[in-house]
């Protein structure tokens, strides 16, 4: 399962974590089922949870980033403990890879020409391994850290 927590130090009650095996995140738009509210919702430059606006979500537990039809993916990350989103930055295991542009609802890669809708936190338990050598892999790499950096700029 994967554990999702609100994140902000200005509020001082606690809500229970939101658990599932997956969660989608489209755009400024965090999901489980299609046809449902949204969990959550980017409302520049804080999230939405109900009514109370908070600085970030933590996705914690095994689990990979999925992009692309769900039986034929287009791309799988490696296993990844923790996914964060803080503000519009998205980061895996402590490392930012992307910003979220709101104005075209799409997530803007580290690396050049990188873009995407929507994507998948899925858990182990749903995809445990790579399925075959043609998927290809999203991996955080040291020097996404800087290019990132520049795109915040």
């Amino acid at each position: 399962m994967i554990r999702l927590t609100l994140i902000g130090e200005q509020h001082s009650r606690t809500l229970p974590p939101i658990e599932s095996a997956y969660f989608r995140i489209t755009g400024g738009s965090i999901w489980i089922r299609p046809g449902d509210t949204p969990l959550a919702r980017y409302i520049g430059p804080t999230w939405q949870y109900r009514d109370t606006q908070w600085s970030g979500l933590r996705f914690e537990g095994n689990c990979r980033l999925v992009f692309g039809l769900p039986r034929d993916p287009a791309g799988v990350s490696e296993l990844l403990s923790v996914v964060s989103i803080s503000a519009c930055s998205l980061a895996a295991n402590g490392v930012p890879f992307a910003i979220l542009e709101p104005e075209r609802e799409m997530w803007r890669g580290a690396s050049a020409g990188t873009w995407w809708h929507s994507f998948r936190l899925e858990s182990l338990s749903l995809r445990p391994a790579v399925e075959s050598n043609r998927d290809s892999l999203y991996r955080v790499k040291p020097y996404a850290r800087n290019r990132y950096n520049r795109l915040m700029n």
